[in-house]
């Protein structure tokens, strides 16, 4: 073989070997190269459905070593998801005007309250509603007072509302509107930890800072 042909050959494998760690090397990872997410036990939270198993960000909220302390059964990472799940339930209902099976889940004052505006608005309200996106939820404070536990979560949600109004013309159909809303709200949940088998209820809502 001359030199020309080998160095060809020594040219072509370099190039080769470059072309492989190029382009036979994967880019980011599939899902079954993840590590196996570890499964969140089912415990507390504002309502009774287990959690959606994912990893959880340890929050460390002042509170939230004494308040584990005092409910064993409590995780801060249930809570987030399950709290999520009740203010998306209690949103839907109240616009629908059907929180009477939500009275479990309220204190006395904020079934009331929603009671009362609910009465206000009368017929006034949108025929449908839904959340655009998962609400945004964030353990905000934690608050320990003998036995009574209070949470607050911060959601962050935008809203379609669909609204019908009347035709300009008879026998045209009704005209349907969409209009979106961002709201951004503080939840405090409470519960009393005299037993563990206390639900958390909704005691108090005020509006946050998108």
């Amino acid at each position: 073989m001359s030199w020309e042909l080998l160095i060809l050959a020594l040219v072509a494998v370099v190039v080769l070997f470059q072309l492989y760690n190029v382009l036979g090397r994967r880019v980011g990872f599939k899902a079954e190269d993840k590590p196996g997410a570890p499964r969140i036990e089912d415990t507390e939270g504002p309502i009774g459905r287990p959690a959606q198993d994912k990893p959880s960000d340890r929050l460390r909220l002042p509170n939230l070593d004494a308040l584990k302390a005092k409910d064993s059964n409590f995780n801060e990472a249930n809570f987030v998801e399950k709290s999520r799940e009740a203010y998306e339930q209690i949103v839907l209902a109240f616009n629908r005007g059907e929180i009477d099976g939500l009275k479990e889940r309220l204190s006395e004052d904020v079934f009331a309250v929603f009671g009362k505006a609910i009465a206000a608005r009368g017929e006034a309200k949108a025929i449908a509603v839904a959340f655009v996106d998962s609400p945004k939820a964030d353990m905000d404070l934690i608050d320990l007072k003998d036995d009574r536990a209070q949470v607050r979560m911060r959601f962050l949600s935008e809203l379609v509302y669909e609204t019908r109004t009347p035709p300009a013309e008879v026998g045209q159909p009704d005209q349907v509107h969409k209009q979106h809303r961002r709201t951004a709200e503080y939840w405090t949940f409470q519960k009393n930890l005299k037993s563990a088998a206390n639900p958390w209820i909704l005691v108090r809502v005020e509006a946050a800072k998108a």
